[in-house]
């Protein structure tokens, strides 16, 4: 499985492409983001959305919120895992296992 996932580094568009054997590594379900990392739910379903490479403006429109909110959905995301960057949370998230 390919994911490209949209990232800004300093202003400049970016993606962040990963290869990933979803056999050997599957990916984390929202309950399991809530019990690792101690996520909202939404915060779940957000970090999860990005995980599969949707950008911060379709997720705001899909659940009808401001992108503002999905960028405060991510600082606390951020803070609760450690990470700085949607790269990093990608590659937190990846290396962590479902269980």
């Amino acid at each position: 499985m390919v994911r490209v996932v949209p990232v800004s580094a300093t202003g400049t568009p970016a993606a962040l492409v990963i290869v990933v054997d979803p056999d050997r590594n599957p990916l984390p379900t929202v309950e399991a983001l809530i019990r690792r990392y101690g996520l909202t739910r939404t915060e779940a379903e957000v970090a999860r959305r990005v995980l599969d490479g949707d950008g911060l403006g379709p997720i705001a429109r899909e659940r009808s919120v401001s992108i503002t909110t999905i960028r405060t959905h991510m600082k606390h995301i951020f803070e609760k895992t450690g990470t700085r960057r949607q790269a990093e949370l990608v590659r937190l998230i990846l290396g962590a296992t479902t269980s």
